[in-house]
């Protein structure tokens, strides 16, 4: 199978970096050959995919599927134009309406009934050329079907037998887009000091440092931030810890996807403070790190970037496109 690829102009983005992690797992099991129309900001190197323009639309016309990534500058839309191969072509929306605006109401409606233009909104206009798409971020209307970032290679720093010597983490990058995060780190520090566990809350300097800590880590925090889909999630659930996190909202409600007994989910700082208390008896009580390997095993093969990817050929071939 070939697999033509146009990045995001401008900007890096994440689900991009999430299917080509996939894709370059998939490649190397020499199960796919995928090209790049143009070099991306992202933090993969792919600079032996990336083809000059003559080459790539050769290979695109020739491909069997292309992939076509939404950018916050510029979405390459110009390029499937001059190429004619919109009936081909699946796109992926990796959009967030920012800051603390996936709590307003208003903006949810204007979202769902298509008013609202700007990013984190829904693109009519490649909905109506595009045979499948999909969305990292909720509402997934229209047939959109959802596509959450997943478990990169990169991520996975624990191996069988790293000693998990802190009890929790709570690091973010920003804690103002929800204040839930700031408050959550402070109700975990209380906790923590009240009642004796270890826990990291310092901001690490690289994310290969933070991904070796939560290696170490029984426990990881997440809140989401302009967007509920996060890194954060896949990387605490990537090294072999219990989560928790605000109530998932990824997947639609009567999903499964997510069923898993580490996860411990609240929805406001209330629901927090109560489920410290469950989960530090949890590990003081019932923690047992061996026990987890079977559904951590699970975790990887449905989550990783090699499942995101199988997903889009899934959904690909049964919507009669391959």
């Amino acid at each position: 199978m070939k697999i033509a690829v146009i990045p995001t102009l401008g900007r890096g983005d994440t689900l991009a970096e999430t299917v080509c992690d996939g894709l370059i797992q998939l490649e190397r099991n020499g199960e796919l050959e995928f090209k790049l129309a143009s070099e991306m900001e992202e933090r993969l190197l792919l600079d032996d995919h990336i083809l000059p323009q003559e080459e790539f639309a050769a290979f695109a016309h020739s491909a069997d599927l292309l992939f076509l990534f939404y950018s916050k500058k510029k979405t390459n839309t110009d390029l499937v134009d001059h190429l004619g191969l919109w009936r081909k072509t699946c796109f992926f929306d990796g959009s967030e309406v920012g800051q603390n605006n996936r709590f307003d109401f208003a903006l949810q409606k204007a979202v769902l009934d298509g008013t609202y233009k700007n990013y984190g909104g829904i693109r009519d206009d490649i909905l109506k050329k595009c045979p499948i798409y999909f969305r990292r971020e909720k509402p997934y209307r229209d047939g959109i079907i959802p596509l959450p970032y997943g478990i990169e290679t990169s991520y996975v720093r624990y191996v069988y037998g790293t000693k998990k010597d802190i009890d929790f983490v709570c690091v973010f990058g920003q804690d103002e887009y929800p204040l839930l995060r700031r408050y959550a780190r402070e109700e975990l520090v209380r906790f923590c000091e009240k009642n004796g566990f270890s826990y990291h809350i310092e901001k690490t300097k690289t994310p290969e440092e933070f991904r070796q800590i939560l290696a170490r880590a029984k426990v990881g925090v997440s809140v989401g931030g302009g967007g509920f889909d996060t890194l954060r999630f896949w990387e605490v659930l990537g090294n072999n810890c219990l989560l928790m996190t605000e109530t998932i909202d990824i997947y639609q409600p009567d999903s499964h996807e997510l069923d898993y007994r580490r996860i411990w989910q609240f929805n406001n700082l209330h629901d927090f403070r109560y489920q410290l208390e469950r989960v530090g008896h949890f590990l003081r009580e019932e923690y047992r790190e061996d026990s987890l390997g079977d559904e951590y095993a699970d975790i990887l093969n449905t989550h990783s970037s090699i499942a995101r990817v199988r997903t889009i050929l899934d959904k690909a071939r049964k919507r009669g496109i391959i």
